[in-house]
Protein backbone atom coordinates (compact mmCIF):
# COMPACT_ATOMS: atom_id res chain seq x y z
CA UNK A 1 0.00 0.00 0.00
CA UNK A 2 2.75 2.34 0.58
CA UNK A 3 4.14 1.52 -2.77
CA UNK A 4 0.99 2.47 -4.38
CA UNK A 5 0.92 5.55 -2.55
CA UNK A 6 4.30 6.44 -3.21
CA UNK A 7 3.40 5.75 -6.60
CA UNK A 8 0.66 8.23 -6.76
CA UNK A 9 2.76 10.56 -4.92
CA UNK A 10 4.49 11.19 -8.63
CA UNK A 11 3.82 12.72 -11.56
CA UNK A 12 3.29 11.15 -14.93
CA UNK A 13 4.60 13.51 -17.15
CA UNK A 14 8.02 11.69 -17.04
CA UNK A 15 6.25 8.54 -18.90
CA UNK A 16 6.79 8.96 -22.42
CA UNK A 17 4.92 8.47 -26.08
CA UNK A 18 1.85 8.55 -27.48
CA UNK A 19 -1.33 8.87 -25.64
CA UNK A 20 -2.09 5.70 -26.49
CA UNK A 21 1.07 4.11 -25.02
CA UNK A 22 1.03 5.96 -22.02
CA UNK A 23 -2.92 5.22 -21.19
CA UNK A 24 -1.77 1.67 -21.56
CA UNK A 25 1.14 1.77 -19.48
CA UNK A 26 -0.90 3.76 -17.21
CA UNK A 27 -3.95 1.02 -16.78
CA UNK A 28 -1.96 -1.59 -16.71
CA UNK A 29 -0.02 -0.22 -13.63
CA UNK A 30 -3.25 -0.62 -11.67
CA UNK A 31 -3.86 -3.71 -13.04
CA UNK A 32 -1.18 -4.90 -11.25
CA UNK A 33 -0.89 -2.80 -8.64
CA UNK A 34 -4.52 -3.78 -7.42
CA UNK A 35 -4.34 -7.79 -8.61
CA UNK A 36 -0.94 -7.78 -5.99
CA UNK A 37 -2.50 -6.13 -3.40
CA UNK A 38 -5.42 -8.25 -3.47
CA UNK A 39 -3.68 -11.44 -3.56
CA UNK A 40 -1.50 -9.87 -0.29
CA UNK A 41 -4.80 -8.90 1.13
CA UNK A 42 -6.33 -12.66 0.59
CA UNK A 43 -3.54 -14.40 1.89
CA UNK A 44 -3.37 -12.24 5.30
CA UNK A 45 -7.21 -12.64 5.49
CA UNK A 46 -8.56 -15.63 4.00
CA UNK A 47 -11.44 -13.96 2.94
CA UNK A 48 -12.45 -12.71 -0.54
CA UNK A 49 -14.97 -10.55 0.63
CA UNK A 50 -12.66 -8.47 2.85
CA UNK A 51 -10.15 -9.01 0.54
CA UNK A 52 -12.00 -7.43 -2.39
CA UNK A 53 -13.85 -4.67 -0.30
CA UNK A 54 -10.40 -3.63 1.87
CA UNK A 55 -9.03 -3.34 -1.87
CA UNK A 56 -11.48 -1.28 -2.97
CA UNK A 57 -11.65 1.43 -0.30
CA UNK A 58 -7.82 1.84 -0.72
CA UNK A 59 -8.35 2.20 -4.60
CA UNK A 60 -11.33 4.97 -3.79
CA UNK A 61 -8.62 6.13 -0.72
CA UNK A 62 -5.89 6.07 -3.64
CA UNK A 63 -7.96 8.21 -6.39
CA UNK A 64 -8.53 10.86 -4.08
CA UNK A 65 -5.21 11.10 -2.69
CA UNK A 66 -4.37 11.80 -6.17
CA UNK A 67 -6.82 14.62 -6.62
CA UNK A 68 -4.08 16.77 -4.06
CA UNK A 69 -1.04 15.85 -6.15
CA UNK A 70 -0.14 18.64 -8.70
CA UNK A 71 -0.53 17.09 -11.90
CA UNK A 72 -2.86 14.30 -10.85
CA UNK A 73 -6.24 13.54 -10.65
CA UNK A 74 -8.28 11.09 -9.53
CA UNK A 75 -10.55 9.53 -11.37
CA UNK A 76 -13.46 7.04 -10.89
CA UNK A 77 -13.00 5.48 -13.75
CA UNK A 78 -9.72 4.11 -12.69
CA UNK A 79 -10.71 2.75 -9.57
CA UNK A 80 -13.39 0.61 -11.95
CA UNK A 81 -9.90 -0.38 -13.71
CA UNK A 82 -8.89 -1.08 -10.11
CA UNK A 83 -11.47 -4.04 -9.82
CA UNK A 84 -10.13 -5.63 -12.99
CA UNK A 85 -6.82 -6.13 -11.48
CA UNK A 86 -8.65 -7.28 -8.24
CA UNK A 87 -10.51 -9.35 -10.53
CA UNK A 88 -7.05 -10.67 -11.74
CA UNK A 89 -5.80 -11.50 -8.37
CA UNK A 90 -8.92 -13.05 -7.73
CA UNK A 91 -8.26 -15.76 -10.76
CA UNK A 92 -4.67 -16.42 -9.61
CA UNK A 93 -5.34 -16.86 -6.22
CA UNK A 94 -8.26 -19.24 -7.34
CA UNK A 95 -4.93 -21.12 -9.21
CA UNK A 96 -2.77 -21.08 -6.59
CA UNK A 97 -5.34 -22.76 -3.95
CA UNK A 98 -6.36 -25.02 -6.38
CA UNK A 99 -2.58 -26.11 -7.31
CA UNK A 100 -1.76 -26.15 -3.26
CA UNK A 101 -5.10 -28.13 -2.60
CA UNK A 102 -3.92 -30.72 -5.69
CA UNK A 103 -0.42 -31.16 -4.48
CA UNK A 104 -1.83 -31.82 -1.13
CA UNK A 105 -4.01 -34.75 -1.71
CA UNK A 106 -2.15 -36.24 -5.14
CA UNK A 107 1.40 -36.93 -2.92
Amino acid sequence: MSFIFFLSSQQTTGIQGTYTQRFVILKFFHLVEYSVLYIFFFFAYRRHRYSFLATYLFALSDEFHQTFVPGRTGKFVDSLIDIIGMAIGFVIVRILTKIKFTQKYIH
